[in-house]
């Protein structure tokens, strides 16, 4: 009983860190108390649309060409 008991808390603490990751698009591993900074979420959001702005423009140059 008290080893179900030790394996389930386990279990639920391990849940819980994975799935906070999870929700915050993060590494299942990675530290859930990290916060992330507000230059570190731009950075991140600046890059996509990089990436996804390029695309875009590559996809008219292709459009364009034909």
């Amino acid at each position: 009983m008290k080893r179900n008991l030790i394996i389930l808390v386990i279990g639920l603490l391990l849940g819980a860190w994975m799935g906070s990751n999870l929700i915050r698009d993060r590494d299942p591993f990675a530290n859930p108390f990290k916060s992330d900074s507000l230059m570190e979420r731009l950075k991140d959001s600046g890059s996509d649309l990089l990436e996804d702005g390029k695309d875009v423009l590559q996809d008219g140059i292709d459009k364009l060409k034909k």
